[in-house]
């Protein structure tokens, strides 16, 4: 499911580019100063504890802390049966500003990035293996679908403030997860 479609942020109907190509999505982002990357990861075993996961994953986080000047690692995800799952996923679903830079490595599921920068909205569909980056202060917002089930290690260099919500609706405009997916699965 890894995609990239570049929106001019007033049409959020017709991509000015589509592509699922990992080289050129990381060229795309790279341009921009996101790092997108994929990395080759086995599937996770569902019993595993959070230790075990960060214990198999450490030469990995390891790297991506090198790359990314990140020391601060956490477990984050969401399954269909988490409480207040779509209440969450409206409040991701609005643009918003962190003050550090976080890294996302998707171990698990799939869900998308809005990046907002340049007049223009990025936006990146994640699944099992891709590692990007949310630079800071760039307005951004999420989508985990209507039945959440993913997981990633985010990395950022401290302790993660609260988002800055702005007062745009532009989120309003795009198109979401369930739209996007099926049409990346075309």
């Amino acid at each position: 499911m890894s995609f990239l479609n570049v929106y001019h942020e007033a049409d959020g109907e017709q991509p000015l580019l589509t592509t699922r190509d990992p080289e050129r999505i990381g060229l795309e982002l790279a341009a921009e100063g996101i790092h997108f990357q994929r990395y080759d990861l086995a599937p996770l075993l569902p019993s595993a504890a959070a230790d075990q996961v960060l214990d198999r994953h450490a030469g990995l986080i390891d790297e991506v802390s090198r790359l990314s000047g990140c020391q601060r690692v956490e477990l984050r995800g969401m399954s269909p049966v988490f409480p207040d799952g779509e209440l969450r996923r409206e409040l991701l679903f609005s643009e918003s500003r962190g003050a550090d830079d976080v890294w996302h490595l998707f171990l698990h599921g799939q869900a998308i990035f809005y990046l907002h920068l340049g007049g223009r909205v990025y936006v990146i569909g994640c699944e099992r293996g891709d590692l990007i980056s949310v630079p800071a202060k760039m307005p951004h917002w999420f989508d985990m679908g209507p039945q959440p089930d993913f997981v990633t290690l985010s990395l950022s260099r401290g302790v993660v403030s609260p988002p800055l919500e702005t007062a745009s609706d532009i989120a309003s405009r795009f198109p979401r997860f369930e739209r996007l997916v099926d049409g990346a699965a075309a």
